[in-house]
């Protein structure tokens, strides 16, 4: 096993619990009206949230890799197609959390007239794909591992459900469908941990009793 793959399970959870607590604190700070969205996305809730939120899904694109180390053999050319294509959608959706971190607050203060136009044009196309994008490479890479049977059905099938849902770009959809997936996510990240503590535990008394553990 390799070194990644050994710490698959604390970066899994991490990552899972990175999503949901970002989530939370949308759910919980930025209201429906979009002159209440406007003040919120200024202060301090959302100067935090929002570089938090970035780096939740670049914790993701880490968890990718660790998580595919313990599955890529089993997994083979499709376990390949998924690893790219979540890698991928991630990326963009890091993206336009950037966006929202970053931009969204100056637009708030040069030009709040977007509040009451909303997106369009290349700005509208680009977000619907970064959602778009999240949910078919997570959908994918899900689909490998349960394809693969290298982890328990019900955790690959709780992450491929999470992914579709957090790829639908309405509120309510999206941040429901985010705590589902990092819940997913740090139930892997759990199994994963416990499972290579077995692994040690059974590879010990072996290790105890070779020659090149007494050297």
């Amino acid at each position: 096993m390799s070194p990644l793959a050994k710490i698959a399970g604390p970066i899994a959870l991490s990552a899972g619990l990175a999503v949901i607590v970002t989530r939370l604190v949308i759910i919980a700070t930025i209201p429906a009206d979009l002159h209440g969205v406007q003040a919120a996305v200024r202060d301090t809730t959302h100067a935090i949230n929002g570089p938090a939120s970035i780096v939740a899904f670049s914790l993701l694109i880490v968890a990718l890799f660790a998580i595919y180390e313990r599955e890529a053999v089993a997994a083979g050319a499709f376990g390949v197609v998924g690893l790219f294509g979540a890698v991928i959608g991630t990326a963009f959706m890091a993206g336009d959390w950037w966006y929202e971190a970053f931009a969204v607050p100056w637009l708030a203060d040069v030009a709040p007239v977007v509040f009451e136009t909303g997106a369009g044009g290349r700005l509208f196309l680009g977000g619907m794909t970064s959602f778009v994008l999240f949910g078919l490479g997570w959908t994918l890479f899900a689909a490998a591992g349960i394809r693969a049977r290298t982890f328990p059905m019900p955790i690959s099938a709780a992450i491929l459900v999470g992914a579709v849902l957090a790829s639908i770009p309405i509120a309510g959809a999206y941040l429901f469908g985010s705590l589902v997936f990092g819940s997913a996510l740090c139930w892997l990240g759990v199994w994963m941990a416990r499972s290579s503590a077995s692994t040690v535990s059974a590879l010990r008394p072996a290790l105890g009793a070779s020659p090149a553990a007494d050297r």
